[in-house]
């Protein structure tokens, strides 16, 4: 008898269990400055709450925190003489926001188990500890390892497979063959897999070309929702570990993506293109297929990459050019005005 997955109550979200001062300084890899004291939630610095560990980037707001009865404020490590509350210094404080947010992270989450309205093909091979929710389909010979969590309406696709610890939100597909390595996020909505825009011109118009090829994803990738992931055309598309890519983001036929890539909202890669690991590619960008955009670049939100792009170097605008360049520009256009009016003056 299969056993119907579940979602844990758990306590108000932002608060979890009690941590002291001195363990929080520990876990954060920081220098405890004032008493021990009691920490019950994590808080916003616009929003603090008594008992709150509030992380600041300003140092200046601590006098407004320590009269709200804030217990512990994260502090960056240059910030000089005492606090007047208990603090805790620390060299990054956006480092250290994201691992209190995984300390008090409290919202819901599957526990192992498979409900009897997921529909499983007998042939596919499931790891231990997973949870499979209601609505969700997997087809034959997909391998899910173990640990996995498989949110409602999910489909996992013939022969695809999930390394440990993934964890698909409600409304994921996966087409066939499709490969996922460990600990792998996918958000509602997103579609990986599916024919990339490819078309051949005939006598009666577009002929479609198949697509053969699959997605590969690494380790610790996170995809966001609503994003889609074309399968390549006759190899993979492949996502290198833990690169993030965030909403409405679409990714082309045989793509290639490093490791630890940072890809922002409605970003569109068209197929072939290469990114090098390291690049950052701002919100509403737009490259170009077959192109290589070099490891530790830096793309500008809205740019449209119609070139190659150097390593290590940052391109702004539409068409994107490097940004001493297209700063120059925008200087000597501002002076246009300057210009006229001085041709008018000797006319």
């Amino acid at each position: 008898m299969k056993s119907r997955a579940t979602r844990s109550p758990g306590p108000i979200r932002g608060c979890a269990s009690v941590f002291t001062a001195d363990d929080l300084a520990h876990r954060l890899g920081g220098e405890l400055v004032g008493p021990i004291t009691t920490v019950s939630c994590l808080a916003s610095v616009n929003a603090p709450r008594p008992g709150a560990v509030v992380v600041l980037a300003k140092p200046e707001q601590l006098a407004d925190l320590a009269a709200r009865g804030v217990a512990v404020a994260v502090i960056p490590a240059t910030f000089e003489g005492p606090p007047p509350i208990t603090a805790i210094r620390v060299a990054d404080t956006r480092l250290a926001l994201a691992q209190l947010t995984a300390l008090f992270d409290s919202r819901p989450k599957p526990t192992a188990g498979i409900s009897p309205q997921a529909v499983i093909d007998p042939s596919a091979q499931l790891g231990p500890g997973i949870s499979i929710a209601a609505g969700a389909v997997i087809e034959a010979h997909a391998v899910i390892g173990a640990g996995c969590r498989i949110g409602p309406h999910s489909v996992i696709g013939v022969g695809t497979s999930l390394g440990e610890g993934c964890w698909l939100h409600a409304h994921v597909t996966l087409y066939d063959g499709v490969t996922l390595g460990r600990r792998v996020i996918v958000h509602s909505g997103a579609v990986i897999g599916a024919d990339g825009f490819g078309y051949a011109a005939g006598h009666s118009g577009a002929v479609k070309i198949h697509h053969l090829g699959t997605v590969e994803i690494g380790d610790e990738v996170e995809v966001g929702a609503n994003t889609c992931i074309d399968r390549g055309t006759l190899d993979a598309t492949r996502i290198g570990a833990r690169t993030k890519i965030d909403n409405h983001c679409q990714i082309g036929h045989n793509v290639q993506i490093g490791t630890d890539c940072l890809i922002v909202g409605q970003v569109g890669i068209a197929g072939s293109a290469r990114v090098g690991n390291g690049v950052i590619i701002g919100g509403g960008a737009g490259v170009a297929d077959h192109l290589t955009i070099g490891a530790g670049a830096r793309i500008a939100a809205q740019a449209g990459v119609s070139k190659n792009v150097p390593a290590g170097e940052t391109w702004i605008g539409s068409p994107a050019q490097p940004y001493r360049q297209w700063l120059r520009e925008r200087y000597l256009v501002g002076q246009l005005e300057k210009l006229w009016a001085w041709f008018k003056g000797r006319a």
